[in-house]
């Protein structure tokens, strides 16, 4: 699993899905989806509508970890654009050597909000809590 480079900041809520694991933190949410999972539109929208209960309305920032290979829908982004209103931003976080490939086709669907690939946590958080 990827690692924050410093001392790890505690999350206010932590849940477990049948995908994967969420962290909950000031304005963003973590996502590490389990190994081989098929992300498709029911997933998607079980995800967002914990983080809309979660953060109450609020906007906030996706931080996805990317350290595990799964499949994403990604019209769903394009779908359900609107539902997806109250993110501020989306940063993945990927090694290096995929984060050319994973920009690419990220960003083609990601339009609801700004997106941006990262090969660290501490890079993506930080760009997170300052937009």
């Amino acid at each position: 699993m990827l690692m924050p480079e410093s001392k790890p900041i505690l999350p206010l809520h932590d849940y477990s899905l049948k995908f994967g694991r969420f962290q909950f933190f000031d304005g963003y949410v973590t996502s590490a989806i389990d190994e081989g999972v098929d992300m498709d539109a029911g997933k998607l929208l079980e995800l967002y509508s914990l983080c809309f209960e979660v953060f109450e309305n609020r906007p906030f920032s996706v931080v996805e970890l990317r350290d595990s290979s799964y499949s994403l829908d990604p019209s769903f982004y394009i779908k359900y654009r609107d539902l997806l209103s109250n993110i501020k931003a989306h940063a993945v976080v990927v090694d290096p050597e995929s984060a050319v490939k994973i920009k690419e086709y990220e960003t083609l669907y990601l339009q609801h909000c700004p997106c941006r690939v990262f090969d660290s946590i501490g890079a993506a958080v930080s760009w997170v809590h300052n937009l």
